[in-house]
């Protein structure tokens, strides 16, 4: 499962950051808490969930009144519906704008120990570069996850690759046509101004390496979490990677590769 191989305990807030199935592994892990409250947060904005989904959709303009449905929600109704999306509001049919990044902080967390939050977008690309504004954290959180898909190793950088390509141009020095290798894609995952550059001490780092499909993708896989592991610009505890299609997931620890953090 890959609830265990993150691991976050009995409560944790999580934010999710990157590309490559940041979406699809908040609800693989949703589908996979079998009891307790566990709540779907976005701090930017997102798709209303399928209806297959299972999940129940709280949206509220207004932050004080937002706070007393979710924990009435939470009190009457927790043992038949115990997973929560919550939004502040609707963009359109389509789009729900994010919720105010303090959002968890006015919760009863004894209510609502496990709270994981999208805290970017990437357009369903593997690779990401964001703004100046850019991820958008759900403050005083436990955990980061940054996300990235394996199926860009090994191809030509460029637009098509790359989220937010003409930043990336200017602030990793990079250029179009750099095949991406598994070091160069952990050092851009990983750098200063990257997805991570708004971590905070305390705050634990588990990337995430998704759409290692095939066994060529397994291998990489490994490259990669040992080039994350190995990235001087954070701290990274541990790597998962897997595939969300396959449902399969595994863990390299820092001391595999003989880091010490």
């Amino acid at each position: 499962m890959f609830s265990e191989q993150f691991s976050f305990g009995g409560r944790a807030l999580v934010n999710f950051v990157g590309g490559g199935g940041k979406t699809g592994l908040i609800l693989t892990l949703l589908r996979e808490k079998s009891s307790g409250i566990v709540v779907y947060s976005t701090t930017t904005r997102m798709h209303p969930p399928h209806p297959a989904d299972g999940l129940t959709v709280l949206v509220c303009d207004e932050l004080a009144l937002f706070k007393i449905m979710l924990e009435r929600a939470a009190r009457t109704l927790g043992d038949r519906f115990n997973r929560y999306v919550i939004a502040h509001s609707a963009m359109d049919a389509h789009l729900l704008r994010g919720v105010d990044p303090r959002f968890a902080r006015t919760l009863d967390r004894n209510l609502f120990p496990l709270i994981l939050n999208e805290a970017d977008g990437a357009r369903s690309m593997s690779l990401k570069m964001p703004r100046e504004d850019e991820p958008v954290l759900m403050e005083n959180a436990d955990f980061l996850v940054p996300v990235i898909g394996m199926d860009i190793i090994g191809k030509p950088l460029g637009p098509q690759i790359l989220f937010r390509w003409d930043l990336a141009t200017s602030r990793y020095g990079i250029k179009e046509g750099e095949i991406l290798t598994p070091e160069l894609a952990a050092s851009l995952l990983m750098h200063p101004r990257g997805v991570c550059k708004d971590w905070k001490h305390g705050m634990r780092i588990i990337p995430f390496v998704n759409k290692a499909d095939t066994e060529v993708d397994e291998i990489l896989a490994r490259d990669l979490s040992g080039a994350l592991l190995r990235n001087p610009n954070f701290p990274v505890e541990r790597v998962v990677w897997g595939s969300l299609f396959a449902g399969k997931a595994f863990s390299m620890p820092s001391h595999f590769c003989g880091m010490d953090q």
